[in-house]
């Protein structure tokens, strides 16, 4: 392309990037403000408010739905109802919230309480009836309306770490009871305040080409930026030498006062020249958006190297509602002739902000960093559906399950299927299929589509059509069959048999499984199922001997569990209650 030819594509291109920006319909808090209530509800803590998790924040795979707050390493503190309201549902689960409590109240609004250690005495009672009338550990129950009131103030229960949690916390959450959509706990004044002066902390800058024919600073890589800090706070950005379309991204957290926990911003704002040019900011969002923190951040270099970059663009459009405006998706076009000014502004809650000034040029430069080739020529476009087969797989991708475009990599070699890398994010499942009827000396039963990552073996839940297995998934990486032919371990029981137990105590064990995991633990005394609690994070289960199954004197336990595989493991002993 000469000259001129270039430059007349440049100019439509950077008419075409001027266009008026349009605003997500979805996004109505950016139309109209939403008055949440500031003085309805209290603190669930009687302790200063410091969080180790803010809303929105990036998570694997998803946005943190609610705010963490630290409990002084402690387990045990208590739990108020912040409001007058009405228990709808508990959940009693192995992973997620773990001990999870949710209360409706006026206004349509839910409070949720994750990783509990236990329930106020009416509520514990009530999930432990229907622990053992169903005989299982994970229940989830919706109370009926008016069934189990709380008034504000009351004790609902108290904060522990059960559950995915990965250290003692309250998980607090606020949503819209309707529609169930999440909103942000600080929008609620008197909920939760939290003491916080000091601004967002910008760790790196990147600037991106987004086109074969784009460069920056000689690159047809992404760069970082160099960035000083001035004398009032903000930063001055090197300057940028670009030609073509170019997009940035930050790599930034957010601290608050007596905290150096590094929690996520509030919101991401661009100007360039002065108008508002792209925009993100977390007061709620929908359960079904949480996936698309894959696109809202570069996955590969996170995949890569753990740091999350907040892109300030995008190549296609996507529904997340949190994205307020923009124009051109966020891309600016450099073209011949023109320099911009481009302003980064990075929030927090309580109106702390660090700024960023980025001055950019049109410079024609020639290619110091070529941009890696590609190794493969079947181009994957997001808006279509696709059916592969080799030997014996058949991998099948819907339409949108891919944020952007991109070359597919894979083989099939002596049954094992390598399916690109875990550099790219898939938002919905594919289908991965496997024949078996020409592989010999396998046990159809004990067998699995499993995974390789990071030289681990993963599990994953198979359909089996006599022998064709599939399975669902939204990992790229190995896939092969796997056999578990062994049972669990039932390990160090922290009594001894024929030990004396006090009536109040509990018993314990180790409870794991190398490979396919555990699938069902129950536990009998005296041939009565027990109730037993059971951390997944610390392969130990617990009961609890006040549950007054136990009887004065002798009493026989008996522990049995299988793992997915159907692979059992019992293991017997006894015990005196005094």
């Amino acid at each position: 392309m000469d000259f001129f030819n270039r430059l007349l594509f440049y100019k439509l291109a950077q008419i075409a990037m001027m266009k008026p920006f349009f605003i997500f319909l979805l996004s109505t808090s950016w139309l109209f403000a939403q008055n949440y209530p500031k003085e309805q509800f209290s603190s669930p803590l009687k302790i200063e408010i410091i969080p180790s998790g803010t809303f929105g924040e990036l998570r694997n795979n998803h946005f943190h739905a609610g705010l963490d707050i630290r409990t002084q390493q402690r387990i045990g503190l208590p739990v108020y109802a912040p409001a007058d309201g009405t228990v709808s549902r508990i959940k009693v689960s192995t992973f997620g919230y773990g001990k999870a409590l949710y209360i409706n109240h006026a206004g349509g609004y839910t409070t949720v309480y994750g990783h509990l250690n236990a329930y106020n005495e009416t509520i514990g009672d009530y999930v432990r009836r229907q622990q053992y009338k169903v005989e299982k550990f994970e229940v989830e129950m919706f109370s009926k309306a008016g069934e189990l009131k709380v008034k504000k103030g009351e004790i609902i229960g108290f904060t522990g770490n059960t559950g995915g949690s990965g250290g003692p916390h309250l998980h607090f959450e606020f949503r819209d009871t309707k529609t169930e959509k999440i909103i942000n706990p600080l929008q609620f004044g008197t909920a939760v305040k939290v003491k916080d002066t000091e601004a967002p902390t910008l760790n790196s800058l990147l600037v991106y080409p987004l086109t074969e024919t784009a460069l920056v600073n000689q690159s047809q890589k992404p760069i970082a930026v160099a960035l000083s800090k001035q004398k009032d706070g903000s930063y001055l950005a090197a300057k940028v030498r670009a030609m073509g379309t170019i997009g940035f991204a930050v790599n930034t957290h957010d601290s608050s006062d007596n905290n150096h926990a590094k929690n996520g911003i509030y919101s991401i704002k661009t100007f360039l020249n002065g108008s508002v040019f792209y925009s993100f900011q977390f007061d709620t969002f929908a359960f079904d958006e949480s996936r698309y923190v894959n696109a809202l951040i570069d996955y590969e270099r996170y995949n890569k190297t753990k740091q999350r970059f907040q892109k300030l663009f995008y190549r296609k459009p996507y529904g997340l509602s949190l994205i307020n405006s923009y124009k051109n998706n966020g891309q600016l076009v450099i073209a011949p002739g023109t320099s911009f000014n481009y302003r980064i502004e990075i929030s927090d809650f309580s109106g702390n902000k660090t700024v960023v000034h980025v001055p950019i040029d049109y410079v024609e430069e020639s290619i110091v960093v070529k941009a890696d080739k590609e190794t493969s020529n079947l181009l994957i476009q997001t808006e279509r559906d696709y059916i592969f087969e080799k030997e014996n797989v058949t991998i099948e991708f819907p339409a949108n399950v891919f944020y952007e475009d991109f070359y597919l990599r894979w083989d099939v070699v002596n049954n094992v299927l390598n399916l690109h890398d875990e550099s790219v994010p898939l938002h919905k499942n594919i289908n991965i299929k496997f024949d078996l009827s020409q592989i010999k000396d396998i046990d159809l039963e004990k067998a699995f589509i499993g995974r390789v990552s990071n030289g681990k073996n993963e599990y994953f839940s198979t359909r089996k059509n006599n022998k064709v297995f599939s399975i669902k998934t939204r990992d790229f990486g190995q896939y092969k069959i796997m056999e578990d032919k062994v049972a669990p371990r039932i390990y160090q029981p922290s009594f001894e048999a024929g030990a004396q137990l006090g009536s109040k105590s509990s018993i314990r064990f180790f409870v794991e499984d190398d490979l396919s995991g555990l699938d069902k633990i129950n536990a009998y005394i005296n041939d009565r199922w027990v109730l037993l609690d059971y951390d997944y994070k610390t392969n130990i289960v617990e009961h609890f001997l006040s549950d007054g199954v136990a009887v004065v004197g002798r009493n026989d336990i008996k522990i049995i569990t299988t793992d997915r595989m159907g692979n059992t493991a019992t293991f017997e002993s006894h015990f005196f209650i005094k």
